[in-house]
């Protein structure tokens, strides 16, 4: 997962998926289920929100989307209790998450693609661009957990636009949060790299 600080980027995650996600993975960590087909399952259950919401069945797509959410954290914490991290469950993790973005920006402006398309795009830019900052940092050798558009509040804003039927208001919102934390994170990177001579 990519962050703003923890403490305000992943409010949701920390409160309301971690007391859940810890004691299913304990109980999927005496069970032959790996950390990867979990993460499959976590992508699946997204990619079916993002369907419904392509269908304008956007309550259905919430709730989809609030499984997906969840089920992303059970596959790290799976990872970490069962002693099975690795380079490449990172790897196929962060690529679906970016796999699933796309997936929930695209199925809310396909409910009105006429309307919606500029800010559908919009708002598919600005989160890739969010994303693309802090893994650039990080190739980089730093980190930049700064800005107020972690994914988790992405998620929660596609999340409540879904259940009050307003694709609109959650992309608006999310394209201008992804937009002002990229540049947060390119601005905090750029002086940090400079700082390191």
């Amino acid at each position: 997962m990519e962050g703003g600080t923890l403490e305000v980027g992943y409010l949701l995650t920390r409160y309301a998926y971690r007391p859940i996600s810890v004691p299913v993975a304990s109980g999927l960590a005496r069970t032959r289920v790996t950390p990867n087909q979990v993460t499959y399952a976590s992508a699946a259950l997204s990619f079916g929100g993002g369907i419904a919401f392509g269908v304008r069945w956007f309550v259905l797509g919430a709730a989809l989307t609030l499984l997906g959410s969840l089920t992303d954290c059970v596959d790290g914490d799976l990872a970490r209790i069962s002693g099975r991290t690795s380079r490449a469950g990172s790897y196929l993790d962060h690529v679906f998450d970016r796999w699933t973005d796309a997936a929930l920006i695209i199925g809310l402006t396909f409910s009105d693609l006429d309307e919606l398309a500029p800010v559908g795009f919009a708002a598919l830019v600005a989160s890739f661009m969010t994303s693309y900052t802090r893994t650039k940092a990080q190739a980089l050798g730093t980190d930049c957990q700064v800005g107020i558009g972690s994914r988790d509040t992405r998620m929660l804003i596609l999340v409540v636009a879904g259940l009050i039927g307003r694709p609109v208001v959650g992309l608006v919102v999310v394209a201008v949060l992804g937009l002002i934390t990229a540049v947060q994170r390119m601005v905090w990177t750029i002086r940090h790299l400079h700082a390191e001579g």
